[in-house]
């Protein structure tokens, strides 16, 4: 019996159970601008990098058909030392969702959200808004990680 309880203790011991705590330590905070909020879909996945001109061609030719009125907002450039990201929050108890602070460790973008009404959408509009975020690095994103 007396093995069993040295071997489970040394397991104990040994594994890293503060690992979450470890990444938060260690990432990176990264400088952002929240460029704009879309009440309708741009991408169908829950976030999409636009990191070449043509990207951004292509999501401001979708933004201008999807748009009404004859005004259209200005094609950002794509430069070498940003990244631009669209996100797609899901909404839980609010028609929008304010970015917090944006991290960055080992390849994985971490993305702090909070929840608020926003005026401008309609109050029972449940439709997640594509969030058009502007980051002042450029980074070789591999995933997406949105936190509420």
């Amino acid at each position: 019996m007396r093995p069993f309880l040295y071997f489970f203790l040394f397991l104990f011991l040994s594994c890293r159970s503060q690992i979450g705590v470890d990444n938060a330590m260690q990432q990176k905070p990264i400088s952002f601008e929240d460029k704009n909020h879309y009440s309708f879909t741009i991408t169908s996945g829950n976030y999409f990098i636009i990191n070449t001109q043509q990207k951004m061609d292509e999501v401001f030719r979708i933004i201008h058909q999807k748009n009404s009125g004859n005004r259209f907002s200005p094609i950002p450039a794509v430069v070498e030392n940003e990244t631009y990201i669209i996100l797609k929050p899901a909404l839980k108890n609010s028609n929008d969702v304010s970015i917090d602070s944006v991290s960055f460790y080992k390849n994985v973008l971490y993305v702090k959200v909070k929840e608020f009404e926003n005026p401008d959408l309609n109050k029972t509009s449940r439709i997640s808004p594509d969030i058009l975020l502007k980051l002042n690095e450029k980074l070789d994103i591999k995933e997406v990680i949105i936190q509420y």
